[in-house]
């Protein structure tokens, strides 16, 4: 039997931390809960970052008081992304099940995201995981700007094998490779792919997309082709990054799952709670967005 793609939906944090629009806590609720009826295997839901950089997630704690006690979240690991120690306390405070941690592998987006130099933040998510794994919190580990930027070109791929290998030592559950202004290639997704089988094993290799210029979809496809199962995508293909300027949304979760269904690789969603999430996000942001998807066959 073919192994299917485990599905990791980012809509309610990278989805809307570069809008305009800030959603009320109560409709990112309603939003948190149609996107867990999808069935996505993990569902990232907030930043643990300052607010005066990005306001559209200012209400973490309050968002996660709230998500506390509903019935929805069992079996269901809910992620925050965390910067920093000082944002790890505020996750361990947060009844959250994961961290979303991350290192920039362009030095110019490193200051720009997290105000350090690479090595810098390196050391700072070693500390970072050093706490999680004696509190038992698993870390997926984002290596931004893996593939390239607009300003830079090309990232030196040594930089992200030399980060995937500290990543490896800092013991994270998987190192998510991210395309985070959608400039890879096919050839860079082979090279990334099969270089961080060095360090890692297959199953802990994943990645995010986004899909500024369409090559997504076609970048997936080639991981998919080498053994790659664990994938990033958003309702409705928001997204982007205030700290990386012309860094369109991500990979729609329903293209994804369309062509997941074609190669017999769909996890058993719920597509018409995934285009609910859209709807919602269509109506709050003021555009359309992409709807659609495919439940594996019988």
């Amino acid at each position: 039997m073919t192994e299917l793609l485990r599905l990791h939906e980012v809509a309610a944090r990278d989805g809307l931390q570069n809008e305009k629009a800030v959603l009320p806590t109560a409709r990112k609720l309603e939003l948190l809960e149609t996107l867990a009826a999808s069935c996505p295997d993990s569902l990232e839901v907030t930043s643990f970052v300052r607010a005066d950089l990005v306001p559209q997630l200012a209400d973490a704690v309050e968002l996660c008081a709230a998500l506390k006690d509903v019935p929805w979240r069992e079996g269901l690991p809910l992620v925050g992304l965390v910067l920093n120690m000082r944002g790890y306390e505020s996750f361990h405070n947060s009844g959250l099940d994961a961290i979303t941690a991350v290192i920039g592998a362009n030095e110019n987006f490193s200051k720009a995201n997290s105000g350090m130099a690479i090595e810098k933040a390196a050391e700072v998510n070693r500390s970072l995981c050093a706490a999680a794994k004696a509190d038992g919190y698993p870390v997926r580990m984002y290596l931004s700007m893996a593939f390239g930027s607009p300003s830079d070109g090309d990232t030196d791929p040594q930089v992200v094998l030399d980060l995937i290998a500290a990543s490896a030592e800092m013991g994270v559950e998987r190192v998510v490779l991210s395309d985070t202004v959608g400039v890879g290639r096919a050839e860079q997704v082979e090279a990334l792919v099969s270089g961080a089988q060095k360090y890692l094993p297959l199953e802990k290799i994943a990645l995010h997309m986004h899909d500024t210029y369409g090559t997504a979809l076609e970048n997936c496809a080639v991981a998919m082709d080498m053994g790659v199962r664990m994938f990033d995508a958003s309702a409705g293909g928001t997204g982007g990054c205030p700290f990386a300027p012309g860094a369109a949304g991500n990979l729609a979760t329903g293209s994804l799952l369309a062509y997941a269904a074609s190669k017999g690789m769909a996890p058993d969603m719920d597509c018409a709670a995934l285009d609910r999430a859209a709807t919602l996000l269509s109506e709050e942001l003021g555009r359309p967005l992409a709807m659609g998807g495919a439940r594996r066959p019988a």
